[in-house]
């Protein structure tokens, strides 16, 4: 498939292009003057053409949830609305929540995304296939150091590892976090992920050689989230939890921890040192109150990967990647009392180059070579005057300026019509799910 989006202000690496952007197969093959013919050809007059956003931290599953249990501080909100509402759910709504939300990230110029989930995968999967995301998707290991849970898990989440296409879907290995799981899970799901290949199913493999010899699959993880987890862990371990995640070693760079709201100096250098990916979600550390700021400039000048992500909906209430930019820029400069401590390019690569490196895609970025992962923005009365391009996404565009959506080479939404799933009856399906679940 070849897509041709013509006279659109393209939004490079170095700077801003006026032209024209051409897509074969699923990469980017030329910026500028572009002559060839497309299957797709696209308007971009008056438009900007832009690298897919990268929602980093996810729980589609919750997505469903939205609104449920507010007001609430996180170990009150997850120990008495989440947990019990999430074990009533089946797999058709979990399937469901997913479809919702990757509505919801499409329209708001989310083209990959990591993903979370203490249950069933299977759903989550083919709902991205069928909206085209690009991601990965792991199934949480939760033991809460009971041994007989952790053999059950450790029986049944292999198999959620089998599923996906190994290109633009992926599985993921996931370790809830330091203060629920033993040390065991996390050094034995840590040993999965790294043994794993890109490819999932048997026939995926025959079909690709290449995929079968690509080992290490993304190993996720929730980490200093709260200023209680630090001191459990530090009380139980004896290290803080950088360092002693580090100590077993689960840290390295094929690691996205998220959160990391309270860390250490020696933790933030120590993120450095070994290139691991940190997911700051300013809006749902926020909203939960859990107090603590991550620090993302001095994780980033050390070393790390620093990337942004929403959190689940049922914590956010929002998956809208666009508010996340503005937001984790506002924190850090009032947090520093420095204006200039975070540039609006630095955010933005956060949200883009940074977050497809933490998922261990070839995207992010518009320049040839790099995954067709494409959004456009329309200019509206909040994109006008245009002192400053990046300064205008960064801090004034929101999902109400995409009008059209590719990825992997592939249009998704068009003229701001999705065109891989049917959004009425998904939003249908979607509440008959969280009125059912209620019910049960």
């Amino acid at each position: 498939m070849s897509v041709l989006i013509k006279n659109a202000t393209v939004l490079t690496p170095r700077g801003a292009v006026h032209g024209d952007l051409f897509t074969e197969a699923n990469t980017i093959a030329a910026i500028g003057r572009c002559r060839e013919r497309a299957e797709h050809v696209i308007d971009g007059t008056g438009k900007i053409a832009m690298p897919g956003l990268v929602n980093a931290h996810t729980h589609v599953a919750m997505n469903i949830f939205r609104g449920y249990g507010e007001d609430l501080p996180l170990t009150r909100w997850l120990e008495e609305k989440i947990w019990p509402i999430e074990a009533k759910q089946k797999p058709s709504d979990i399937a469901a929540s997913a479809r919702l939300a990757f509505c919801e990230m499409l329209r708001s110029g989310t083209t990959a995304f990591a993903e979370m989930c203490l249950f069933d995968t299977k759903g989550i999967f083919t709902a991205a296939k069928q909206a085209g995301m690009r991601g990965i998707i792991s199934r949480c290991f939760l033991d809460f150091e009971d041994p007989g849970r952790m053999k059950q898990q450790l029986r049944e989440i292999p198999g959620s590892l089998e599923y996906g296409d190994g290109a633009t879907l992926r599985p993921s290995v996931a370790a809830h976090a330091p203060y629920t799981c033993s040390e065991e899970i996390l050094i034995r799901s840590k040993e999965l992920a790294r043994k794993r290949p890109y490819a999932c199913s048997e026939e995926i493999i025959l079909k690709s050689k290449e995929l079968a010899q690509k080992k290490g699959l993304k190993y996720q993880i929730h980490v200093s989230e709260t200023r209680q987890e630090v001191f459990d862990v530090m009380k139980k371990r004896g290290k803080y939890p950088y360092e002693y995640l580090d100590s077993i070693g689960v840290m390295d760079k094929d690691s996205l921890f998220a959160h990391g709201g309270w860390l250490t100096k020696r933790e933030i250098l120590l993120g450095g040192k070994r290139g691991v990916s940190m997911a700051h979600c300013p809006v749902s550390s926020m909203k939960l109150a859990t107090g603590g700021i991550a620090q993302i400039t001095e994780l980033d000048a050390a070393g790390a990967n620093v990337c942004l992500g929403t959190d689940g909906s049922a914590s956010n209430n929002s998956l809208d990647m666009f508010q996340t930019m503005k937001v984790a820029a506002l924190l850090q400069k009032h947090h520093y009392w420095q204006a200039d401590i975070l540039p609006c390019r630095k955010v933005l690569d956060f949200a883009t180059v940074n977050g497809a490196k933490a998922l261990g895609f070839d995207a992010g970025a518009l320049e040839p070579g790099k995954l067709a992962d494409v959004v456009l923005l329309e200019r509206g009365p909040n994109m006008h005057p245009e002192h400053d391009l990046i300064s205008n996404i960064v801090y004034a565009a929101g999902p109400q300026n995409v009008t059209d959506v590719i990825i992997d080479g592939r249009p998704v939404m068009l003229g701001r019509e999705i065109l891989t799933l049917d959004e009425k009856a998904v939003m249908e399906e979607a509440d008959r799910s969280a009125a059912d679940i209620l019910r049960r």
